[in-house]
């Protein structure tokens, strides 16, 4: 049996194929063209993005370890003075935020021995029930 010529019996049924719309070269490679400097110009872009955030990077780096180098300073002249008591506690408070900030920066996880953020128990205060004066007397005790 003969195979079945489906594009004659379309025709004499009124049926019309869409037609594609053919795109010429120059269209073609204007298109491909304007997508290539999209592409670059947003390559561009991420590229920039990644440099400034490597500067402030490596900006922030330089600035907790001079904080941190402030403090030790700062304990290594208390001891040369005799160790006051109460300045030196503050100092080692001190060196141990500031340790504490750099190794936070360095490893993305906050040491165990850190101490808490000013911050956080600011949140944790105005989260508890308790009024403001007895948070107060509570952390005093």
């Amino acid at each position: 049996m003969p195979k079945r010529n489906r594009t004659n019996e379309l025709r004499k049924s009124g049926f019309i194929a869409p037609v594609e719309a053919v795109e010429s070269d120059q269209a073609r490679a204007a298109r491909l063209f304007a997508e290539s400097v999209r592409q670059h110009e947003l390559a561009d872009k991420a590229a920039k993005e990644r440099k400034a955030a490597a500067i402030e990077h490596q900006r922030r780096l330089e600035e907790l370890t001079a904080n941190k180098e402030a403090a030790a300073a700062k304990i290594r002249r208390l001891r040369e003075n005799g160790r006051p008591n109460a300045q030196m506690r503050e100092a080692e408070a001190a060196y141990r935020v500031a340790l504490a900030e750099l190794t936070e920066f360095e490893t993305g996880e906050r040491p165990h021995w850190a101490p808490v953020p000013v911050a956080a128990e600011e949140a944790d205060a105005a989260d508890s029930d308790l009024p403001a004066d007895e948070i107060d007397a509570s952390s005093s005790e």
